[in-house]
């Protein structure tokens, strides 16, 4: 089993509670933007690269940094994915919310790319913990 380990944002507008998604070309399901962890690269600057990448849109990370000021944000959780070849994703998720723009842009590792607000959700082709995840940065982040 080869481990992969990667940063993930779930990005909300906090003015309109919508989510960012990009639709995945591999599981043609919505998913938030993230990616692999270079080499020399922090969780956090993954998280960032990766979403501004993927979407055009830049963020700021949301979170407390423990103990010191200086140490880096906690993130919203740890991941385990898993995929047919049995390879294992090892994500680290955070959450961010939009600072340059919420228009977007469609990189070539997604088919398509938009904002939902959470009735949208649930007609969208999502893994379940996209539905669990948002419910809870709402009820405890974002508020």
């Amino acid at each position: 089993m080869t481990r992969h380990f990667c940063a993930s944002v779930f990005v909300i507008d906090p003015d309109t509670k919508k989510i960012l998604l990009v639709k995945h070309k591999k599981f043609n399901k919505w998913v938030q933007p993230g990616g692999h962890i270079e080499e020399n690269e922090t969780p956090e600057e993954a998280a960032l690269r990766e979403t501004y990448e993927e979407t055009g849109v830049k963020v700021k990370l949301l979170g407390e940094r423990f103990p010191r000021e200086d140490d880096f944000i906690r993130p919203l959780g740890i991941q385990r994915n898993t995929n047919n070849q049995g390879d294992l994703h090892i994500d680290i998720t955070y959450v961010g919310i939009p600072v340059n723009k919420i228009d977007t842009t469609v990189s070539n590792e997604s088919t398509d790319i938009g904002w939902f607000d959470k009735m949208e959700l649930l007609y969208l082709n999502v893994f379940p913990d996209i539905r669990i995840t948002y419910d809870y940065i709402m009820r405890e982040v974002i508020k």
